[in-house]
């Protein structure tokens, strides 16, 4: 992961300063989606919201503007980010399905009497190279039932999948490819698996 996360406060305000369009464009939509989210008007729910959005703004300053592609002069461009949002909003809507989709599916494996089962662990590299690209996978791929991701070190994530097929939009780089759509990515072609069922066959 980029170290730039790590930076003091000091360098966050200084890694802010110069990108204020982009980061009120952040804060903006942070602090709309409290307002969503928390279904309330009221004076003290709309201060909290502010205080929240830009803290959030402020701590992820610099985890926004990792990697390189599509930037100017090393920073990214307010008409990047609007575009990234666009593709978000088509994302997420993708995901939100594929989930109902799994939750389903886990469903009916743990009703089944014989409980059809087969965990199993699979580790892959990914082509991404921005940090924001890379934890909105790990988290996608948290978030979608029947896999977790265990771990993620220099590109490469390590899943648990309650059955294979679970992962399948992994193996074919179908989420990896979604993804990094969303925030800029190159598309990249299917990863080489390596399938094990325990972390010490992985190394």
């Amino acid at each position: 992961m980029n170290k730039a996360i790590l930076k003091s406060p000091k360098s966050r305000i200084s890694a802010l300063s110069g990108r204020w369009p982009v980061a009120i464009l952040e804060f903006v939509i942070l602090f709309l989606f409290w307002l969503i989210f928390a279904h309330h008007w009221e004076p003290g729910y709309i201060f909290v919201g502010v205080l929240a959005a830009g803290l959030v703004t402020f701590l992820t300053s610099n985890f926004l503007y990792s990697g390189d592609t599509h930037t100017k002069n090393g920073e990214i461009t307010f008409g990047f980010l609007f575009m990234s949002i666009l593709r978000l909003f088509v994302y997420v809507p993708w995901l939100l399905f594929n989930i109902l989709k799994a939750n389903i599916y886990v469903a009916i494996i743990i009703l089944n009497p014989r409980m059809p089962i087969n965990p199993v662990l699979l580790r892959f590299k990914t082509q991404m190279r921005r940090d924001i690209s890379l934890v909105t996978l790990a988290n996608s791929i948290t978030l979608t039932p029947g896999t977790i991701t265990v771990d993620l070190k220099d590109n490469a994530y390590t899943i648990h999948a309650l059955v294979p097929i679970t992962a399948r939009d992994l193996e074919t780089g179908l989420m990896q490819n979604k993804v990094g759509h969303v925030f800029g990515e190159k598309g990249e072609p299917p990863p080489e698996i390596l399938r094990a069922y325990s972390m010490e066959k992985l190394r």
